[in-house]
């Protein structure tokens, strides 16, 4: 089994976030997060998908996905939105509801956005022609980005859209199984009511963790506190299983390495090697899968995840 990586062109770093006090800080959505994934990857035995010669009809195909995911106010707030002469916006309008804009759109932010979408629409395309795994490694993440909102560092639903792409090559019903620590309210309300793209996640239920509020639901396993490894694997099996009830044809995984011990946007005390166990789970449902990288912002263990995410997934 070969894990194929498609990477999208590097991007700048946002020039700041807002926490929830008001401070502006600095991004810690950063290039260096997918330079030492990929080097995990690649140790583990995945490789990395050549470009090809088809870069503009999957950005073509991302761009039309997209505007069947998201509203069109939103799509035109992300390519025009920042006035002239500012360098960045917040707003309020294009938060998720009952929050606060904390993720600015600069000019950069729309090719960034749509070339990691393109970089989901090209991996799907792959696990769809070759049956075997593939892995989206982007960013900006994609599934904090609702039908009408942006924010937590994403633009677009890379995972909707890579299932959607999933769909367009033939499976007719597409599992999203989110293993973030924060809950994908983005995908969550993308796919809400259709029963051919069920979600499942597995999440921080803190209060105090973004999006701050857990609507209880099918799929949806909200966790309290630090689940240790076995009770987290546990938790994805559930999931996985709420998925398989579902009778799906293909998985899309929205991977995000927050769940691990010094990240510093999780509280969780996980090592690295717990995506070993979580990639072996998934590769034993034989399913053609599309992993889609969303957060991980502890540097140190970043690399070891990755690469005992891929020991599993390349066998």
């Amino acid at each position: 089994m070969t894990l194929r990586v498609v990477v999208p062109e590097e991007s700048e770093a946002l020039p700041f976030t807002v926490e929830p006090g008001g401070a502006r800080v600095a991004s810690k959505e950063i290039p260096e997060r997918i330079h030492r994934i990929l080097e995990g990857l690649l140790d583990g035995g995945a490789v990395l998908a050549p470009r090809g010669t088809d870069g503009t009809d999957d950005a073509d195909r991302a761009e039309r996905l997209a505007e069947a995911v998201h509203g069109k106010e939103l799509l035109e707030h992300l390519r025009h939105g920042v006035p002239e002469g500012a360098p960045s916006v917040l707003d309020d309008a294009f938060a998720a509801p009952g929050l606060a804009q904390e993720t600015p759109v600069t000019r950069g932010v729309w090719p960034a956005a749509l070339g990691a979408a393109a970089a989901a629409v090209r991996a799907a395309g792959l696990t769809a022609r070759h049956g075997e795994s593939s892995y989206a490694l982007v960013r900006p993440p994609g599934h904090h980005a609702g039908p009408g909102w942006y924010g937590g560092y994403c633009f677009l639903n890379n995972a909707v859209i890579a299932a959607r792409t999933l769909q367009e090559e033939g499976a007719s019903r597409v599992g999203i199984l989110d293993v973030d620590y924060h809950l994908g309210n983005g995908t969550l309300a993308c796919v809400q009511g259709d029963p051919t793209l069920p979600f499942a996640s597995v999440h921080s239920g803190r209060p105090e963790d973004f999006p701050y509020a857990f609507e209880p639901g099918p799929g949806l396993f909200a966790v309290a506190s630090d689940p240790g490894p076995e009770a987290y694997l546990a938790l994805v099996r559930n999931a996985v299983s709420h998925l398989r009830g579902q009778d799906v044809e293909a998985l899309v995984v929205s991977v995000g390495y927050d769940v691990l011990a010094g990240d510093p946007h999780g509280s969780w005390s996980l090592a690295p090697e717990a995506f070993g166990p979580v990639a072996a789970l998934v590769a034993e449902q034989r399913l053609p899968t599309v992993f889609v990288q969303e957060g991980g912002y502890g540097l140190p263990s970043l690399r070891g995840a990755a690469r005992a995410l891929a020991l599993e997934a390349s066998r």
